[in-house]
C-alpha cells in the first residue's frame, strides 16, 4: 500500500493557489440545514454563556456562524456515522483530506459510487469517514436514507463537478473544532449547566425522519421528549433555543411558558420533489426574550 500524499500536496493539487485561509463551515450537506436562517438564529442567541451544546448536530451551520462567540462546546448527533465523521475531521483532518482526494479522482469512473455505497464493512473509522462524506458530496440532492438494514441507499447523484475534496474547508474546520467535545448520542444525554446555551435542531415536525433519526423515527412521542428536555435544561439555567416547522403539534408543545415563539420563513434547499422547495413557515423557539 502507497503511503497517502501529505497534507500540503492534496492541497496543492485539489485547490486554486490564490486561495487564502478557509472560514470554518460545513463540510457536509444535510437536510434541515439551518444556512438561511443564520441571521435569525445569530441576532436571538445569548451574546455570553459558558458552553455551547448542539445535540442535533448535521451539518452544523449554526456551531460554525457562532463560533466567535463560543469557548467551549459539546456536540452530539445520534447518527453514527455523521458524528464520526465531525469526530474524524476534528483528531484526523490530513488522512481524511487525502483519502476524499483519492475519492475525488476515481469518482467519475463507471461503477465507482455504487462500489463505495456498497462498502459497508469498512473498519477504519477514517475511511468510514471519507466513505460517509463523499457518498453525501455526490448523492442525489445530498440525502441520507437508509433501508430497513440501516444500509444507505441513496442514488449517485448529477452533479458534473462535485466538491468532493475541500481540504482547506476541512482544515479550518479541524482547527475550530479543538474547542468541543464530539459523541455519538442521543438528545437527552445532554447536561447542560447555568449559563450554557443549547441550541436544538431536532427532524422537523411532519417530515419523514426515520432515516435521520434512528429506526423510530421522531414523532410525537420524540417531540415531546424533547420539549420536556428543552423545559428542564431551562429550569438548570441553561439558555435554550429551538427550531421546528411551524405547525399546530410544534405551537402546542411550545405554546405555554417558559417558551416564546418566534415565526419566520426560510427556503428549504433539500427536498427530493423540487416542488417541495422554496419558503417555508419556521418557529424559533426560546426560552428567553
Amino acid at each position: 500500500m502507497t503511503t497517502p500524499p501529505g497534507l500540503d500536496d492534496v492541497l496543492a493539487t485539489t485547490l486554486p493557489p490564490h486561495l487564502g485561509p478557509a472560514r470554518a463551515r460545513p463540510f457536509v450537506k444535510w437536510a434541515g440545514g439551518k444556512r438561511a436562517l443564520i441571521p435569525e438564529i445569530a441576532r436571538r442567541a445569548p451574546t455570553g454563556f459558558k458552553t455551547y451544546w448542539e445535540p442535533f448536530l448535521g451539518g452544523g451551520a449554526v456551531f460554525f456562524a457562532l463560533e466567535h462567540r463560543i469557548g467551549a462546546a459539546r456536540l452530539a448527533d445520534l447518527n453514527a456515522e455523521l458524528a464520526l465523521a465531525w469526530q474524524m475531521v476534528k483528531k484526523q483532518p490530513q488522512q481524511l483530506v487525502a483519502l476524499l482526494a483519492e475519492h475525488a479522482r476515481h469518482h467519475a469512473e463507471r461503477g465507482y459510487y455504487n462500489h463505495m455505497r456498497g462498502q459497508h464493512t469498512l473498519a477504519d473509522p477514517v475511511q468510514v469517514a471519507a466513505r460517509f462524506i463523499y457518498l453525501n458530496k455526490t448523492c442525489f440532492n445530498g440525502l441520507y436514507r437508509v433501508n430497513k438494514q440501516g444500509r444507505f441507499n441513496v442514488p449517485k447523484g448529477s452533479y458534473r463537478n462535485p466538491t468532493i475534496c475541500d481540504g482547506e474547508g476541512i482544515v479550518a474546520a479541524s482547527t475550530v473544532l479543538e474547542k468541543a467535545a464530539i459523541h455519538i448520542a442521543d438528545f437527552q444525554e445532554a447536561a447542560p449547566e447555568t449559563g450554557d446555551f443549547v441550541y436544538c435542531d431536532p427532524p422537523y415536525d411532519g417530515i419523514g425522519t426515520r432515516s435521520m433519526y434512528g429506526a423510530e423515527g421522531f414523532g410525537e412521542d420524540q417531540q415531546r421528549r424533547l420539549r420536556d428536555c428543552a423545559r428542564l435544561w431551562a429550569g438548570l439555567g441553561a439558555a435554550v433555543m429551538l427550531s421546528n416547522a411551524d405547525t399546530p403539534l410544534i405551537r402546542r408543545l411550545y405554546g405555554e411558558p417558559p417558551f416564546v415563539l418566534h415565526p419566520v420563513t426560510a427556503p428549504r434547499y433539500i427536498n427530493r420533489d423540487g416542488n417541495g422547495r422554496g419558503p417555508v413557515g419556521e418557529l424559533i423557539v426560546t426560552t428567553y426574550r
